[in-house]
């Protein structure tokens, strides 16, 4: 059997990386994606368009978590309400704070349809035909459907036979990344189902994990990133293999014990608000972004001015419902299942 390390309650390096990635998304939404969907009132501030992969770390970090976090779960269910509580009850309400947001105040562009509003509430309204009203939300139907997969392989019992598992998962990627270059047509929902533009980077994460882990099987798990890489470099545009070899490094460093500074209190802050910044930032920071450019401050100033409210709003979001609903649900999950038993 391999010798694994003891894995912590809670990695709070990796939540810091979730905000510093947050962060990074904001900046280039507020900068670059504004100015290319709206154009700034005046000059346009300094472009963060790099920020815009921050995407791809939080999908590293979800292959590391997810797969941690079905090693140490008991059953299927038990994983369900782990993750129904953890994102839907900020989803939720994000979206009815930004709804309310953009038909008072927003742009007339970003106000959709309410049957498309109402669909945004499964969280996979892109699968079902309707438009995000945050455009970050179609990260989220990514994560989901990641999730959805994994708890599959639980349930199979086929985590143990993970590499062969990530082994079909670049051949997939591979085959739709080359079939899209070449300008041929495949399943349209058998690539969103299985999330082939995107699960080479959540099988970093996964293999991340089981070098920090298990590191006995350092070698194969090596290997397997350096395979990983090369299905993305052939798979994908130039870009997103520097965006893989990037996230690559920040993970190297993190799991040789090297980013131990990121458990200083604000990035520790910034991690935990993270996930409600993300919701909240886009549609809202829009509508606000334009706002104070009509009322004559400079680009950069407006959406400097949009990140300061917007992270209050996260921050109120994070206190209020995100953490409550959590506790709320895993406790009475916890409650039902000790009666059961």
């Amino acid at each position: 059997m391999p010798t694994a390390s003891p894995p912590a309650s809670r990695v709070v390096e990796l939540d810091a990386l979730r905000g510093l990635a947050a962060l990074a998304v904001v900046a280039y939404h507020y900068t670059t994606l504004y100015g290319e969907l709206y154009g700034h009132a005046g000059p346009a501030p300094l472009s963060f368009a790099f920020g815009n992969y921050g995407v791809h770390l939080f999908f590293l970090i979800s292959g590391f978590v997810i797969f941690m976090t079905l090693e140490r779960t008991r059953t299927a269910l038990d994983f369900v309400v782990g993750r129904f509580s953890r994102l839907f009850p900020a989803y939720w309400t994000a979206i009815v704070l930004s709804a309310v947001v953009v038909y008072t105040i927003g742009m007339p562009s970003q106000r959709l349809p309410w049957s498309d509003v109402v669909i945004d509430f499964t969280m996979i309204q892109q699968l079902l035909g309707a438009e995000h009203l945050d455009g970050s939300y179609w990260t989220l139907e990514v994560e989901l459907f990641f999730y959805a997969q994994m708890l599959l392989w639980f349930v199979l019992g086929q985590l143990g036979r993970i590499r062969w598992i990530i082994g079909g998962w670049l051949v997939l990627a591979v085959v739709y990344g080359q079939a899209e270059q070449r300008g041929v047509h495949l399943s349209y929902t058998l690539r969103e189902l299985s999330i082939a533009r995107h699960i080479p980077f959540f099988a970093l994460g996964i293999l991340f994990y089981r070098l920090r882990t298990y590191p006995a099987e350092r070698r194969t798990d090596l290997a397997l990133i350096g395979l990983t890489l090369v299905a993305i470099a052939v798979a994908y545009p130039p870009v997103f293999t520097a965006a893989a070899l990037v996230c690559s490094g920040v993970f190297a460093l993190f799991v040789t014990g090297r980013l131990g500074w990121l458990r200083a209190a604000p990035f520790a802050f910034l991690g935990t608000i993270s996930y409600s910044l993300y919701l909240l930032h886009q549609a809202i920071g829009f509508s606000l972004i334009w706002h104070f450019e009509q009322a004559g401050l400079g680009g950069g100033t407006a959406g400097l001015c949009a990140a300061v409210v917007v992270t209050a709003l996260a921050t109120a979001l994070t206190f209020t419902v995100e953490r409550p609903a959590m506790r709320l649900i895993r406790d009475a999950w916890k409650r039902r299942r000790s009666i059961a038993a």
